[in-house]
């Protein structure tokens, strides 16, 4: 299982809407399957369950997923702008958003690595925790650049900052259905 500091942390409302099953490979194996969920405001993204973690047999289900948004660029949000959410890239007209740009403000920086002045760019790994309004989402990354503070914005990241990630593949790490509510008052939860 693949994972993240302050995984417990990634609490994104959504209701799993849809199971797409890979297409079959010629060997006889199938491709990873595309989940499609919907979320609180309406939006629907796939995500495509590369460590096979999400039960099929959950769709309809609400609840919260924990999501990862990788390999991604980030940028410090201008000083006149706070903004929050999810935006489907545009390619995806009429399609289901699999790479939305991500806007939100910066809860905590677990992980910040970088390396200076020894290679002609700079390196950074980062991973953080991003309020994006609708919920939580977690940040994963790798980036160069000649010079890192002018593409991020800063010389470093923290708690507070308004960011914009984009060009991201998202990994799904953990789905939490929620308790229903039994008529006599009981309460059971799906697996």
């Amino acid at each position: 299982m693949p994972r993240f500091p302050l995984l417990e942390q990634l609490t994104l409302p959504a209701t799993f809407s849809h199971y797409v099953p890979g297409n079959l490979h010629p060997d006889g194996h199938r491709y990873l399957p595309l989940l499609l969920w919907k979320l609180a405001n309406g939006l629907e993204i796939g995500i495509v369950d590369r460590h096979h973690i999400i039960d099929p047999s959950c769709v309809g289900e609400q609840g919260e997923i924990g999501i990862v948004f990788l390999l991604s660029t980030i940028t410090l949000q201008p000083p006149d702008m706070q903004r929050q959410g999810l935006e489907p890239e545009r390619r995806s007209a009429g399609r289901v958003s699999t790479a939305p740009a991500a806007y939100g403000r910066v809860l905590h920086v677990p992980s910040w690595e970088e390396e200076r002045g020894n290679l002609s760019y700079e390196y950074l790994y980062t991973e953080l925790l991003l309020d994006i309004g609708l919920g939580i989402v977690g940040v994963r990354t790798a980036m160069t650049a000649t010079d890192l503070q002018s593409t991020l914005g800063k010389e470093r990241l923290e708690a507070g900052d308004w960011i914009t990630v984009g060009q991201s593949r998202i990994d799904i790490l953990q789905f939490s259905p929620r308790v229903q509510r039994l008529p006599q008052g009981g309460a059971h939860e799906h697996a």
